[in-house]
């Protein structure tokens, strides 16, 4: 990596504190990977070997960042669109053998190349949107073998460089530990989560405490064991139904609750007291019917740090963080400003990445995205654009239109 100048930038955006850096004329130059320097005007290169990449006018904004996918698994689920569309509910889909059973079957018959192969894929396709860095959860084995593939896939696959790992072990009860439930959460609780923290195949432990998956009690005893092993905490919660977990999570200092649907005020209180971020994931409910969005103006007001992820996964085939943002503009009526700091410095808060990325400021990494928008506005405003131009990566054009 040596350095890269990127120059005629109609208006740079950036979060900067609590407020939003618009920056005229800007240019930044990056070196070694990393932004040296951040101005108003032209800037040249340093030496002969500097690379230039005129920006033509159009306007910059930090990578984004996707704090909540489920990008690593086999197989397709496709045809559960029809049945979603004729009225199944999930839980009726995943009774019927469907929803995340049928991906666990295909992911565990999986050889860990196709696994890696598939991964690489898609994260292939989060950059060419501007994604620079991102989690991605296990979860599609609930055994020994399959979550290990998952998780050694999940750090083989090449692209996305800036990346988190989430062992999701409690991502449902498998089949064949239906009718002896707390044999299974044991499983997790003493042999897993100790192994994969030894292994250093994961940064966080998750779980989805919700109506038909996780009890409140086995979500406490599963991150209570993930906290002993030296993991960080996450939780699924308030989709289905409020159990009361990102309570819980929130008091057993969890670093994000996703979803948040049916959160109440006391849940939002539990996580701005003890800097719990919320990762709102309104693809989910578009793509599932759900009735109802998260009340992102009420955790906005409440000056919690509200982050956007896709939850990309078999059921909600989205990786194009901008149209995520359009559904938070026109569905949760969050402000085009709120929605880049849900998709860039808030984003980055909620896998413990915001030293480094999430805004364009000096001593960052140098991810960037050029975008063909005359204002922050028009990105989010214009519904199904792709204004993407360019993707820069630790000062490397990744991908350029």
């Amino acid at each position: 990596m040596g350095e890269l100048v990127i120059r005629n930038i109609g208006v740079l955006y950036s979060p900067l504190g609590n407020d939003i850096l618009e920056l005229e004329n800007a240019s930044i130059r990056v070196e070694t990977g990393v932004i040296t320097e951040v101005a108003q005007g032209l800037l040249t290169p340093s030496t002969d070997e500097g690379e230039v990449l005129d920006a033509g006018g159009r306007i910059a904004l930090p990578g984004f960042v996707d704090p909540h996918t489920h990008s690593v698994f086999a197989g397709d689920r496709s045809n559960e669109l029809i049945m979603k569309l004729k009225g199944y509910t999930y839980l009726q889909i995943l009774e019927s053998g469907g929803g995340i059973a049928k991906t666990l079957r295909e992911t565990r018959r999986a050889p860990l190349e196709e696994l890696t192969q598939g991964l690489e894929d898609r994260l292939k396709e989060f950059r060419r949107h501007g994604i620079t860095a991102i989690e991605i959860k296990s979860g599609y084995g609930m055994d020994q073998k399959t979550e290990i593939k998952q998780l050694e896939a999940a750090g083989m696959a090449r692209g996305i460089k800036k990346r988190a790992r989430t062992f999701l072990g409690a991502h449902i009860i498998p089949p064949e530990y239906r009718e002896r439930r707390e044999e299974y959460v044991a499983f997790l609780v003493d042999e897993m989560i100790p192994l994969v923290a030894e292994k250093g195949l994961a940064d966080y432990v998750d779980v989805f405490c919700d109506e038909g998956v996780y009890t409140l009690d086995e979500a406490e005893e599963i991150l209570k064991a993930g906290k002993r092993a030296g993991l960080r905490l996450k939780i699924h919660s308030d989709e289905i139904k409020n159990l009361g977990a990102t309570r819980m999570a929130a008091e057993l200092g969890a670093t994000s609750a996703d979803h948040l649907v049916l959160s109440e005020e006391e849940d939002l209180e539990a996580m701005a007291r003890h800097g719990t971020v919320p990762v709102l994931l309104p693809g989910t409910v578009f793509t599932t019917f759900l009735p109802q969005y998260p009340n992102a103006r009420k955790m906005l007001e409440m000056e919690l740090p509200v982050a956007l992820a896709t939850d990309y996964n078999p059921n909600c085939p989205l990786q194009n963080p901008i149209f995520l943002g359009q559904l938070a503009v026109y569905k949760m009526k969050m402000l085009p400003e709120e929605v880049l700091r849900s998709l860039t410095i808030n984003a980055a808060r909620a896998i413990n990445m915001e030293e480094d990325v999430g805004s364009i400021e000096v001593g960052k990494r140098g991810d960037i995205v050029l975008l063909n928008s005359r204002s922050l506005t028009e990105v989010f405003y214009r519904i199904g654009h792709d204004p993407v131009w360019a993707v820069i990566e630790e000062g490397e054009v990744v991908f350029r239109r």
